[in-house]
């Protein structure tokens, strides 16, 4: 179950609360809590999808954002200059199945699946995409009328209806925290009654589900977070007043004499592309992007970072990445089983001077920043050819975009920013104590089911690997993340033992990421409700 730009934080108060009675008795409780993970960058809708859908980061499979722009037919006529300038938030949406590179999907392994309101349908059975013509008719009116009350419903209906079918893998999106959000903040009223009305869906199919049979396990995650935006700097908008003619979304698509490119994702990222009617295949290097371009941008108040190819690539031939803030200067590079921050001046990602570290051990050292796991997001975007010359991500309370869109958005994500990047995992299995990706919720949902991971290389981890790497009966969890709340004094034990249902013995753990739920909730353990809104 994916709960579109369900904020972590809220979604925790509200399970506090006891206002998402469901989710608390049929998945956080047997599954001991709520996890914060991280998703990926861009972080936004679609193209976060791709980890839970692929197992794969989306710049490692070809898909830089939600809007990018085919260097090679930006140089064609009108109709290549408009498939080039890609954007998967109108007609083009569902040309993110053939634009993500070839490899299995989660559908193409577990072929009894069945998904409701996904644009990622890739491997699906004839007959198994369920309400795409609802999808296509309510997601539009949601989008201008904020109706995603109806969607949320039509997404719910059809769930219940699956209860009496036969499958072994349900993927359901709920887009309705998503798009009350952008028209509200993370916390309006309008936006938790989403939440609730998730919590009711889950329980009207529980309650149906277990007239057929025992329980299937649930794994429930959003795909991205949110912030109130107080700041709209529209990157194109403020070219074209110096004179750059820019081609950007949705109007000025065949801007003639086009300087710059600018791609926005989730409003709060956007990736710059030079001269994109010049034919030039190759993106641009540091030596090749004009300082007196890039400088003016550094000066924004509204940005966080900007990222770009360093002139040098690693010894597999994926570049390097230049990380800039206005104070600082950092090189990040990739070298078998190690990524490397290099601080040239300052210390632009805040991770307290050189490192060299596993990719874990990174993640957990990033968890501390303001910007959890940078480094390897910089590196996996820029893997894909087709990512942006330069790369802007936001600080919190801004975006790329002007309040001329329509509707305005009034939240958003995109960025690297904690806000955006922490998202909740959750299952009704144990879940490991490190640091979890959602990446690795593809490789842990194919281990539950017995489905052999693929044999092309995945991104994520199965959680039994997680486990075993830092937990073992009676030594301390490795996690120390000071911002967790620690409720529950265990943690578990690794997946081997919780598959086959033996976990008994446990280990201590200092404060983690770890989000146990509190055992107030014992005392809220309601019948699954039987309706929904």
């Amino acid at each position: 179950m994916l709960i579109d730009g369900a904020r972590a934080d809220v979604l925790r108060e509200l399970v506090d609360r006891g206002d998402l009675p469901n989710l608390a008795r049929w998945v956080l409780e047997p599954g001991g809590g709520l996890r914060i993970g991280t998703t990926v960058f861009p972080s936004t809708t679609g193209v976060a999808y791709i980890p839970f859908l692929f197992g794969r980061f989306p710049g490692n499979v070809g898909i830089p954002g939600i809007r990018w722009l085919d260097r090679a037919e930006a140089a064609g006529g009108w109709r290549a200059q408009w498939r080039a300038m890609r954007s998967y938030c109108g007609v083009q949406a569902g040309w993110i199945n053939r634009d993500i590179a070839p490899g299995p999907s989660l559908f193409d392994l577990v072929p009894e699946s069945i998904a409701i309101c996904t644009p990622i349908t890739r491997g699906l059975r004839p007959g198994a995409h369920r309400i795409p013509l609802q999808r296509a008719f309510f997601g539009a009116a949601a989008h201008y009328f904020g109706s995603y009350g109806a969607l949320d419903r039509a997404v719910a209906q059809a769930w219940v209806a699956t209860a009496a079918e036969s499958w072994r893998l349900l993927f359901v999106v709920f887009p309705g925290v998503d798009g009350v959000t952008h028209l509200r903040d993370p916390k309006h009223p309008a936006v938790v009654a989403r939440y609730r009305a998730v919590d009711d869906a889950l329980g009207a199919f529980i309650a149906r589900v277990r007239q057929h049979g025992e329980l299937p396990a649930f794994f429930v995650a959003a795909d991205h977070g949110a912030t109130t935006m107080r700041e709209h700097r529209d990157v194109a908008v403020e070219l074209e007043a110096l004179g750059v003619r820019t081609a950007r979304h949705p109007m000025h698509v065949w801007r003639r004499g086009a300087r710059v490119a600018a791609m926005v994702s989730g409003n709060a990222s956007v990736q710059l592309y030079f001269e994109p009617r010049s034919g030039r295949t190759t993106p641009r290097t540091e030596s090749e992007i004009p300082a007196a371009f890039l400088e003016p941008l550094l000066d924004y108040s509204a940005l966080r970072l900007a990222a770009y190819r360093a002139d040098q690539a690693n010894e597999s031939g994926q570049p390097e990445v230049i990380v800039r803030t206005q104070q600082g200067r950092a090189r990040l590079s990739e070298s078998p089983g190690l990524i490397r921050y290099e601080p040239l001046d300052g210390d632009p990602l805040g991770l307290g001077g050189y490192l060299e570290l596993e990719d874990r051990e990174l993640l957990l050292r990033s968890r501390d920043t303001d910007v959890p796991d940078a480094p390897r997001q910089l590196l996996q975007l820029f893997a894909t050819p087709r990512a942006g010359d330069v790369v802007l991500a936001a600080v919190p309370g801004a975006d790329f975009r002007g309040p001329w869109e329509i509707p305005e958005h009034k939240a958003g994500h995109g960025s690297l920013i904690r806000e955006h990047m922490e998202v909740p995992i959750a299952a009704s299995v144990p879940l490991p104590n490190d640091p979890i990706r959602t990446v690795d919720v593809m490789p842990a949902m194919l281990e539950y089911l017995g489905v052999p991971l693929p044999a092309c290389d995945l991104d994520g981890m199965p959680f039994s690997k997680l486990v075993s790497r830092s937990t073992v009966p009676g030594a301390p969890c490795r996690s120390t993340n000071p911002r967790a709340r620690w409720i529950s004094a265990r943690c578990r034990t690794p997946a081997s033992q919780w598959i086959a249902g033996a976990a008994s013995s446990r280990s201590s753990c200092p404060p983690s990421i770890c989000q146990p739920v509190r055992v107030t909730m014992a005392r809220n353990r309601p019948r699954a409700s039987a309706s929904f809104p």
